[in-house]
């Protein structure tokens, strides 16, 4: 039993982080925290991804009927959505936003094949 809540909590606290970096990468590029990396193109696609990305754990979380599909399918969603933003983001040539990207897709990378291999664990 332990095993279970230890691999349900990792994959929730991926999707946790992977939703809250979404809406902070929204909040940067649409200059809400100041001029920092305006890129006002990202915004509305981010912040959708991490809404969706956050309610999808937030009911994985609450064990909400289907939670695991919407799981996977919001984890999905955001790690294609991420492929796209890194193949904008390359050309760019900005270190930090490639390195963010990077780390992202690694993330739901993992969360997704966690959710593939263990539909218990959340469900």
């Amino acid at each position: 039993m332990r095993e279970l809540e230890f691999w349900r909590g990792f994959i929730l606290a991926l999707m946790f982080v992977a939703a809250l970096t979404l809406l902070a990468a929204s909040a940067v590029h649409a200059s809400l925290l100041g001029p920092i990396d305006p890129f006002p193109g990202a915004a509305p696609p981010e912040a959708l991804l991490g809404i969706v990305l956050g309610t999808a754990a937030v009911a994985a979380f609450l064990s909400w009927a289907r939670a695991w599909a919407f799981a996977l399918a919001a984890t999905l969603l955001a790690l294609l959505g991420t492929v796209y933003g890194l193949a904008v983001t390359v050309p760019r040539g900005e270190p930090g936003d490639i390195v963010y990207h990077v780390s992202l897709l690694a993330g739901l990378i993992v969360a997704a094949g966690l959710l593939i291999r263990r539909r218990g664990f959340v469900d």
